[in-house]
């Protein structure tokens, strides 16, 4: 605990380098501390805030492939708004964010699609939950539009287009709207979207659609039903009957 303590007071100080190479003697010295986890997740993000970018994602990648470390376990470290330790889901985040920020964007959707699936996150909060899988999801999305696959930028954020948002404003939905504006698909688009109404497949309280040839399905936030009447009552589809 002195030696943490000592590399958060370098940290503070904005010694970053001395505080990481403590992290790094921690880690190796105290394998079964409790502390353990967020010593080693400590490791990467400040290399990260340093810009040693390879250095970053070689510790990140310690963090995904240590047994040890349960994102599930209760930990908010982070804040109050954070209930989990989620130490997995951000090191794939944040690789992601390494390449797409260096240009490797289908390295980027690689560990963006892994930090939504494998490395999923943890909360208490049905509101954070749907929040960051938002959020994840338009990471994908530019990640898509930069390799060039458009339809696939507007298709992954469609669920969430199509079901109630935490916030007042639908971001996947404005979202949506600026790639067809930018991309000149309204009419495209919005064909596309009708055929796919004409052949809905229900399951339990979720539903499946068909759009480019891809499926998605859409689940509810809150309590909507997800009916036709519903996907034709939400702001994406009046925008596009504008």
């Amino acid at each position: 605990m002195k030696e943490a303590k000592k590399a958060f007071e370098y940290y503070e100080n904005g010694e970053k380098l001395k505080a990481v190479k403590i992290f790094e003697k921690l880690v190796f010295e105290y394998p079964n501390s409790k502390e353990y986890g967020r010593n080693l997740y400590n490791i990467p993000t400040i290399y990260q805030e340093l810009k040693e970018n390879e250095l970053a994602i070689k510790w990140y990648l310690k963090v995904l492939e240590d047994k040890k470390i349960k994102d599930s376990e209760r930990d908010n470290s982070r804040g109050i708004f954070e209930t989990n330790a989620n130490y997995k889901h951000y090191a794939s985040t944040n690789v992601g964010a390494i390449n797409y920020n260096s240009g490797n964007f289908e390295e980027a959707k690689k560990y963006y699609q892994l930090a939504e699936s494998k490395y999923q996150y943890y909360n208490t909060s049905g509101t954070d939950l749907k929040l960051n899988k938002i959020k994840l999801t338009s990471n994908i999305s530019d990640c898509y539009e930069k390799l060039n696959l458009v339809n696939d930028a507007i298709i992954v954020l469609l669920p969430h287009a199509l079901s109630e948002s935490p916030r007042l404003e639908n971001f996947a939905t404005s979202k949506i709207l600026m790639l067809l504006k930018k991309h000149n698909k309204n009419i495209e688009f919005k064909t596309e979207l009708e055929k796919s109404f004409t052949d809905i497949e229900y399951k339990n309280n979720s539903l499946r659609l068909k759009i480019y040839n891809i499926f998605i399905e859409i689940y509810p936030y809150f309590d909507e039903k997800l009916t036709l009447e519903y996907l034709k009552s939400t702001e994406l589809y009046k925008k596009l009957k504008q």
